[in-house]
């Protein structure tokens, strides 16, 4: 038995049944090992795409997806999915090629400090030496799910991957394990919490990507009917309860309507984190406000210091809370209707007589997709708009990069949700420039046979930086491009694909998409200036 051998035996007791990435001549040991322990190896068109996969696997099963690539480029191309990984807290376990031990110092071609260089966007970073491989396999699995998820890199150097396995154990990476409720000081921080919000006259609720939506989405319906509390969610954590919730107010974090969602945020004197983690919002309107958090881990850092935190496992410490917290919402039900009328008249469909409107697009995308089929987004514009207009029934139905914020993202993280969801509907929504990023995934699509739907928003410019510059007096410069027939070049991959005028040709051509259950693609031509109004 190989070094590989053991990584790969690691890999199937912990459960994992495929791997994605691109080989190299360092690293086919590796794929070889996996091969025999049944390990599925799927061959991607870029690096990032197989770490962004094994990202979007990992957030829907809890347990690591796992990246393989070659060294040099192949190990540089994996850095932007890691990095993805780490600020969107999903956990993965990359491996990377990296030259033989024994290669001459003088030798530098495709030399790099891998782990180093890797170390900044990972949970760890190292070399394997081929000492006690297997259990640092095992360790960086469980690191990957610990705490805050994350990314985890180890580089396999080529000749240790051949090398006949041997030795004991050494440098495994730290792994705690999760903190219960039950430590004394645990239980004093929830009678401190419950106080705070019995003081509090208008509690705001807001739920974030800490929330981990197999345990604390059950616990989480409870406690918001005990105190009645109106709520808010991160992007991340759409759907861990209905959003046809009477008292979710919509989307906090920088999505369309921001400066509505603020001055909703902005009257509640009492803010209840769940899970919130400052990496999804792109401005600091949670600093300086009274909060009370509730997560695994502590979040607090720089201006962000809540009053209150109560570290455990959230599902038992919302358990507790909703049997000492009553009905004490202050919150008038006019200023929250009166907040719900103006997040519907911004997000709203503008009249347009250039292109669709992206909202009417993305009503009938949602009024065709069933309740649990699954939604992808890319980065854009559209993101923004998709991010609080999209309705979500239920959880791990609703993907996007928000931490790192990523064009490429959504086209890879959907064919992942629908390897991990077969029977369900998957459409991914991106724009032209996102789409230009991740056309080698209709290959793969086409290969594996995914029923991916691929609903294309085109407006031939990065319109999310035009709106930038036009907000800052700028003229437009370096965003505008003309984007290639995207249904003719779907057709050359193979995929059944249309270019849609309107909005009764998108719902008809989306229904039969969904009807074939074969990949497809659908070329959409939107107005992007209805995005202004939104934002």
């Amino acid at each position: 038995m190989t070094q590989a051998d053991l990584i790969a035996a690691a890999l199937a007791r912990r459960g994992v049944e495929r791997c994605y990435g691109l080989p190299g001549g360092e690293v086919v040991a590796l794929i070889e090992g996996c091969r025999r322990q049944g390990i599925d190896f799927h061959l991607v068109g870029h690096e990032a795409s197989a770490a962004f996969m094994a990202a979007t696997e990992g957030r829907i099963t809890g347990r690591p997806g796992v990246c393989v690539t070659t060294l040099g480029p192949g190990a540089m191309n994996l850095a932007t999915g890691l990095a993805h990984a780490y600020l969107d807290r999903e956990p993965v376990l990359a491996f990377s090629a990296t030259l033989a031990t024994t290669t001459d110092p003088g030798y530098t071609h495709q030399r790099l400090p891998l782990a180093d260089l890797m170390r900044g966007i990972t949970k760890h970073s190292a070399v394997l030496d081929g000492r006690g491989t297997a259990e640092q396999v095992e360790a960086a699995m469980t690191l990957a799910c610990a705490g805050r998820p994350g990314p985890v890199f180890l580089a396999l150097p080529s000749d240790i991957a051949r090398q006949e396995a041997a030795g004991a154990g050494t440098g495994a990476p730290d792994t705690p394990g999760p903190r219960g409720v039950s430590e004394e000081r645990t239980l004093d921080s929830i009678e401190r919490a419950a106080q705070l919000i019995a003081a509090a006259a208008r509690p705001l609720v807001i739920v974030g990507l800490g929330a981990d939506p197999r345990r604390v989405g059950p616990a989480l319906a409870p406690f918001l009917d005990a105190g009645r509390f109106p709520f808010v969610t991160t992007p991340k954590s759409k759907g861990i309860v209905s959003e046809e919730h009477p008292r979710w107010m919509g989307v906090a974090g920088g999505m369309a309507g921001d400066a509505q969602m603020r001055r909703l945020v902005d009257d509640a004197d009492l803010l209840i984190a769940v899970g919130f983690d400052p990496v999804e919002c792109d401005s600091e309107w949670f600093v300086g406000r009274r909060v009370l958090a509730i997560d695994q881990v502590g979040v607090g850092e720089g201006g962000y210091r809540p009053a209150v935190e109560v570290r455990g496992d959230p599902a038992e410490i919302l358990a507790l809370l909703a049997r000492r917290v009553g009905a004490t919402s202050g919150w008038d039900a006019g200023v929250l209707q009166r907040h719900k009328d103006a997040m519907h008249a911004i997000t709203g469909p503008h009249p347009s007589d250039t292109g669709l409107s992206p909202a009417e697009v993305v009503q009938a995308l949602r009024d065709a997709l069933p309740r649990d089929g699954v939604l992808t987004c890319d980065v854009g514009s559209h993101k923004l708009l998709l991010g609080q207009l999209w309705k979500t029934y239920a959880p791990l139905t609703f993907f996007m990069s928000n931490g790192l914020s990523s064009m490429g993202f959504g086209l890879p993280a959907a064919a992942a949700a629908q390897i991990c969801f077969p029977q369900r509907a998957v459409c991914c929504v991106v724009g032209d420039g996102g789409m230009l990023m991740t056309l080698h995934m209709l290959e793969y699509l086409r290969r594996l046979r995914l029923p991916v739907v691929t609903v294309v928003f085109t407006d031939h410019s990065l319109s999310l930086i035009r709106l930038a510059q036009e907000r800052q007096g700028f003229p437009p410069t370096g965003v505008d491009f003309r984007a290639p027939a995207f249904a003719a070049a779907a057709q050359g991959f193979g995929i059944e694909a249309r270019r849609v005028a309107s909005i009764g040709e998108l719902s008809r051509a989306f229904a039969a998409a969904l009807e074939s259950r074969e990949p497809w693609l659908l070329d959409v031509p939107v107005d992007a200036r209805e995005y202004a109004a939104q934002m």
